[in-house]
């Protein structure tokens, strides 16, 4: 099986590395504009072709072919479209600007290459958000046959605490859960793990100091941010207060160890993992593309 992907708002190309993880081979497009994003997805994967900014990526039905910042490119037919757009206006932890802030509204511009390349299977990623907005962009995807929202937490592939929203047509059971990965954080963090405290969003506003919670022995990591350190959990290890190191990060996101350090500097791989998908769960997605 060769497939031929479109992938929007690639990040660090947690998409191919699904599909390679699961022996796929694939011909695979990516939109992205952020540079370290782009320096780690350029590193893992060189044959990758990088289209540009979402907006100015157009797919010509009549000649099979996307037109972008980089050139025209002859695609046939897309197989499959992914992609996790902007999720700034819908998360919890935002404003609730909705489909108003200027990064979430980029789920138009998905929604209109959807719409171009009519694929035969798609995948759309987005945080949990209010029902207002998950009906609305629901009736968006409607017009791809078969198309199913699942409401799946990460935790149940790794100890990560990360609830997030899947539209797409491939056949999938979330229930049914292939994974090697750690479920406990102390098989994560090791001998001498002893807890973690968890910040609180609404503290966090009113007082810094108060804005944490103790929880011995806590199973799972609390869902991490694009920030290494600030709103990221702390924890206790040995009678010391420490943090996630870029490795714990990685493991949590389930990459290969390493797979940041294209990016650069901690601050900088910090941010591309906490953008980017669960790659376990978006394996499991995709194995039933094998079906």
């Amino acid at each position: 099986m060769v497939l031929t992907v479109l992938s929007l708002f690639d990040g660090i190309s947690c998409g191919r590395l699904a599909l390679d993880r699961l022996g796929i081979e694939c011909k695979y497009y990516a939109s992205e504009v952020d540079k370290y994003a782009i320096a780690v997805a350029k590193e893992q994967y060189p044959d990758t072709t990088h289209l540009g900014d979402v907006r100015n990526v157009r797919y010509v039905r009549h000649t099979k072919q996307i037109v972008c910042d980089t050139g025209v490119y002859d695609v046939g037919d897309i197989d499959l479209l992914i992609g996790g757009s902007p999720c700034q206006g819908f998360s919890s932890c935002g404003h609730h600007t909705d489909f108003a802030h200027e990064q979430s509204r980029l789920i138009y511009e998905f929604e209109r290459i959807r719409n171009e390349v009519r694929p035969r299977y798609m995948l759309l990623e987005n945080v949990h958000m209010k029902q207002e907005s998950r009906e609305l962009i629901s009736e968006m995807m409607a017009s791809t046959p078969l198309v199913k929202l699942f409401d799946v937490n990460s935790d149940k592939w790794v100890c990560h605490n990360r609830r997030r929203l899947y539209w797409t047509n491939i056949p999938w059971n979330p229930d049914d859960v292939h994974t090697t990965h750690p479920l406990h954080l102390k098989d994560l963090i090791g001998d001498g793990y002893e807890g973690v405290y968890m910040r609180l969003h609404g503290a966090l506003k009113k007082d810094p100091n108060e804005a944490r919670k103790w929880v011995p022995n806590r199973k799972v990591a609390q869902t991490i941010t694009k920030s290494r350190y600030f709103q990221n959990s702390t924890l206790k290890v040995n009678g010391e207060e420490t943090h996630y190191t870029i490795e714990h990060l990685e493991q949590l996101q389930t990459l290969p160890v390493g797979y940041t350090a294209p990016a650069g500097s901690k601050t900088q791989r910090a941010g591309c993992i906490g953008n980017c998908w669960t790659v376990a769960v978006i394996e499991d997605i995709f194995r039933g593309m094998l079906i």
